[in-house]
């Protein structure tokens, strides 16, 4: 009986092993187009930009552009703005500083970027919200100052913050809120009947108070709430746990609004949340890139518009900016305002409990862009089955313990033998480009030959078509040199190792693309 049971324990082991060595399925289909993903998905909040030192400073500017290239929501919110003992305060005397604002605001809409105000409370700090008239009347005189004094067009205006009767106080009920909003909506619209107003920024996603303040509040343009996972004594299960909770009351929702008798669609908007509601290590580690990540993918899957990383104030123990230099989280924004708009597309995993994923493809930039995050502690073997498009190489972007920031290139060959491993705890991001862009044999400008591919640093071109310019793009699509007249060689010795993308445009008008690695 001893060998016998030896025997039971033995195939039960191996059985186990079996089931738990299984790869988790993750399946893409490239022409299952879900939906267009807002331009403004993925954004951030920047109280830095109410001090105009920092508007007007060239390396903070450069950053925050290159975390949001230009597209991703500034949000503008902090209690500074209203406590004229901050830095941060737009107030003078109790009443709004014209100049400052201006100097303030003025950098962000003149370089291009998208920008909401919040206005969190009353002249007189935290607690003067009880007043719709007054507070309705301090927040059109701003959007005096803002729109029509200084032309700046601001499109987005919440009103207040974390001001409901749930979270705090004496906090404001439903209906109270609702008087807030619509008494101030109404008054900044007859200064600026263009602009759109909404809230009412909750502490968390309560869909038990926003679906019946949307429903008796037919002047909210759009739906604001926030979410935080702890105060980083939580452990890392119980913080994704608490991502996953957050991201499905958001779908919640986003139904509920849609099912209102009112057919006018109202955008969502997660106007904050971070790991932590107070700064701690794990925000700026691999830890809170996969946070994040959960965040800004699984949001947009769940049917909201965009969401507001908190922040990016370089002054911020919780911020993406550290002094003059990015933190590693910061790259994850980068890469998603590059590689993850024009339309995400349907995307599953077999265990969600383990590994998410999300998926874009632009035709505009012909990236296909594919997100993968770890959320367990443990080595998580994967197998993708992807419908459409398959891409020969992809370059991929990694988070993990062993690399706080890894970029590299990968073979499809590699990716699907069945055997790919997403290391614990981290995000990992594919973006793979149409066959018709290869990597730097024969490309389309009738029989051009760019090599050799990799290279050191010289790029030798030859074409039945004469060159006329050239431009080069890092991996992630900033522009870092163009030329007229290439003639026959391209030097990328001054430029570090990695994946670059060549843009080249012939003298008949023709361009193509072609995507060269240096080593």
């Amino acid at each position: 009986m001893k060998y016998v049971a030896f025997i039971l324990m033995f195939f039960y082991a191996v059985a186990s092993n079996e089931a738990v060595s299984q790869p988790i399925s993750l399946r893409i289909d490239w022409a299952a187009t879900v939906r267009n993903i807002p331009e403004n998905a993925y954004g951030v909040n920047s109280p830095a930009n109410f001090i105009p030192a920092y508007s007007n400073d060239g390396v903070f500017m450069n950053n925050l552009r290159r975390i949001t290239q230009k597209k991703g929501l500034i949000r503008l919110h902090g209690w500074g703005m209203i406590d004229e003992n901050s830095p941060e305060s737009w107030l003078d005397n109790g009443e709004w500083n014209a100049t400052k604002i201006q100097k303030a605001l003025t950098p962000l809409i003149q370089n291009g970027y998208e920008v909401m105000i919040n206005i969190p409370s009353g002249v007189r700090g935290e607690d003067d919200y009880q007043d719709p008239l007054e507070f309705a009347r301090f927040c059109a005189d701003l959007v005096q100052i803002v729109n029509i004094d200084n032309h700046l067009n601001v499109k987005y205006w919440e009103i207040p913050n974390e001001r409901e009767a749930d979270f705090i106080s004496p906090g404001l009920t439903v209906s109270q809120m609702s008087n807030l909003i619509r008494t101030a909506s109404q008054a900044m619209k007859l200064v600026d009947s263009t602009i759109l107003v909404g809230g009412s920024a909750t502490a968390w996603v309560n869909h038990d108070y926003l679906t019946p303040l949307i429903q008796i509040t037919p002047e909210m343009d759009f739906v604001t709430c926030h979410t935080y996972a702890g105060d980083c004594t939580n452990s890392l299960p119980e913080i994704y746990d608490n991502a996953q909770e957050a991201i499905s009351e958001l779908g919640i929702l986003r139904q509920k609004i849609n099912e209102l008798p009112d057919s006018t669609y109202r955008p969502i908007f997660l106007t904050e949340y971070n790991l932590s509601y107070q700064g701690c290590p794990d925000i700026q580690s691999y830890k809170g890139v996969v946070y994040d990540a959960i965040i800004m993918t699984q949001s947009i899957k769940s049917g909201i518009d965009a969401t507001c990383y908190w922040n990016v104030a370089p002054y911020s123990d919780m911020s993406i900016i550290e002094g003059d230099d990015l933190v590693d989280n910061a790259y994850l924004y980068e890469i998603m305002n590059t590689h993850f708009h024009g339309e995400m597309v349907q995307s599953n995993s077999s265990d969600s409990t383990k590994i998410l994923v999300y998926a874009t493809k632009n035709t505009a930039t012909h990236d296909y862009s594919f997100c993968l995050i770890n959320r367990t502690n443990s080595d998580q073997h994967i197998m993708l089955h992807i419908e459409g498009f398959t891409p020969d190489t992809l370059h991929r972007y990694l988070w993990d313990a062993s690399h706080d920031y890894l970029s590299d290139t990968k073979s499809w060959t590699q990716l699907n033998n069945g055997n790919f491993t997403l290391s614990p705890y981290s995000v990992t991001v594919f973006v793979g480009r149409d066959k018709s862009l290869n990597n730097g044999n024969h490309i389309g400008l009738n029989n051009c030959l760019v090599s050799p591919n990799p290279t050191s640093g010289l790029l030798y071109l030859k074409s039945d078509e004469n060159i006329k310019a050239y431009q080069i793009f890092t991996s992630m699509g900033r522009l870092i040199k163009n030329g007229v007249g290439a003639g026959n060689v391209i030097n990328l010795s001054g430029y570090p190792d990695g994946l670059y993308f060549i843009r080249l445009y012939s003298r008949s008008n023709h361009s193509t693309e072609v995507t060269i690695t240096k080593e």
